[in-house]
């Protein structure tokens, strides 16, 4: 005997629904009532959402990787900028401390060649002042005369007729006077000596020593004597041939 079939029977194996369709032909077999809809499901359907589930932990999960290489990153760069910083901070400092040595040792440096200076203008005016006593000028020179004054080579360049000038005469106020018998020496050197240039050399250098004279006062008594002495041989060179 056929069992019946009918959408309320257990079994699954029926092949009469009464013209109908069996619930296994319709439905499925599963092993329970009901087919691929009801008990089996649609894969796709669910296998999709449970791989995109993954999908997401998984990108979830390399977002967090990503996040904290870049954590490692900054920190190791904030890290890096910060001793630099350090290290600029410290250069820094070393330099300013280099140079405030340098600045005092040059300090001290200058205060012992003031005190040196200041030294000798005190042995200097000793030296004068038993000059006086004695009857004697300090800005006399016994041991030259002025007539016998020359130049020598470094001084006058026989070649060139250039004057090297000693510092005594390198002042604004000797201007005037250096260039003119500059411009005479190197005209004698090229033309010779004549009575005209001799004597144009002569009064320019006396202007120059009159200028001289007029600092006397604020000149140690060497510088002066050194500079007078230097524009007496310019005289006397101009009045010969010589050029050194």
């Amino acid at each position: 005997m056929a069992q019946a079939a009918g959408p309320f029977f257990p079994r699954q194996t029926v092949y009469n629904f009464g013209g109908g369709y069996s619930p296994t032909a319709f439905y499925g077999y599963r092993g329970i009532y009901g087919g691929g809809y009801y008990g089996g499901g649609y894969p796709g359907y669910y296998g999709g959402y449970y791989n995109d589930g993954s999908s997401l932990i998984r990108a979830q999960g390399q977002a967090n990787v990503d996040q904290s290489k870049a954590m490692v990153n900054y920190q190791e760069a904030t890290s890096k900028y910060i001793d630099n910083q350090k290290k600029l901070a410290e250069t820094y400092v070393e330099r300013q401390k280099a140079k405030r040595e340098a600045i005092h040792q040059q300090a001290e440096i200058d205060k012992e060649l003031a005190q040196q200076k200041q030294d000798a203008i005190e042995a200097q005016k000793e030296k004068n002042l038993k000059l006086q006593e004695s009857g004697l000028s300090p800005y006399y020179n016994a041991s030259t005369s002025q007539d016998q004054e020359t130049l020598n080579a470094s001084q006058l360049n026989p070649a060139t007729g250039e004057i090297s000038w000693p510092e005594a005469l390198m002042g604004p106020e000797y201007a005037d006077s250096r260039n003119k018998l500059q411009e005479l020496y190197s005209l004698k050197n090229s033309t010779g000596i004549t009575s005209s240039l001799s004597r144009e050399i002569q009064e320019e250098a006396l202007n120059m020593k009159n200028i001289l004279r007029g600092q006397i006062k604020t000149m140690l008594p060497n510088d002066y004597l050194a500079a007078r002495g230097f524009i007496e041989g310019l005289i006397n060179m101009g009045k010969t041939s010589r050029t050194g």
